[in-house]
């Protein structure tokens, strides 16, 4: 578990690499948000900030001594273009299982027609629902056994509607633009100020 001294200690390992470097990350900055976070939470809840922490310390030194370059290094745009393009591989994998997910709904009313019409209708209505059945699921189906497809594919519907809410969660999980906004570090270096 990571304490907030190693989280302060950590932000401030990131100002010095950024420098160094030349170049503040996507990871720097998510870090730091989140070290933000922690520091406002601990603000509303009472419990003071460790202002007087060697890590505190270190971290407002390290801020105050490269202030003006790291104003410089964070661009909030690029930052967030970075953010939002590695959303892609979670927003096509979301579609995927969007489109799964209709499939198998449609397959599922399709499945509970033909039960209904196998159980009320003639044997020419049958066959041309059953005909159909077989043509949207891909493989024979069996003609005595369709209530246990509608029960089946009521099953594979299901599989298909969680998959899509995970594969929602991972898009949402993933998402850190809304963390790419200016600030941070100085929000961090107010919390951390001595009063």
């Amino acid at each position: 578990m990571v304490t907030l001294e190693s989280h302060i200690a950590a932000c401030t390992s990131d100002i010095y690499d950024a420098v160094t470097s030349g170049t503040y990350t996507l990871q720097m900055q998510v870090s730091a948000y989140d070290l933000l976070d922690s520091l406002l939470a601990m603000k509303e809840n009472g419990t003071p900030a460790p202002v007087t922490s060697e890590a505190a310390a270190g971290y407002r030194l390290a801020y105050e001594r490269h202030k003006d370059v790291l104003d410089s290094l964070v661009d909030g745009n690029a930052l967030r273009a970075e953010a939002e393009a590695g959303l892609a591989p979670y927003s096509l994998a979301l579609e995927e299982a969007g489109r799964k997910a209709d499939d198998a709904r449609i397959l599922h009313e399709l499945a509970k027609e033909t039960f209904g019409i196998w159980q009320s209708a003639g044997i020419f209505a049958r066959q041309k629902a059953l005909r159909r059945l077989r043509k949207s699921a891909g493989f024979r189906l069996e003609s005595h056994r369709i209530g246990n497809y509608v029960a089946k594919t009521y099953d594979l519907m299901e599989e298909a509607r969680r998959a899509h809410q995970k594969a929602q969660q991972a898009l949402f999980s993933a998402n850190v633009a809304y963390k790419c906004r200016s600030g941070v570090l100085e929000g961090i270096y107010s919390c951390l100020e001595v009063k």
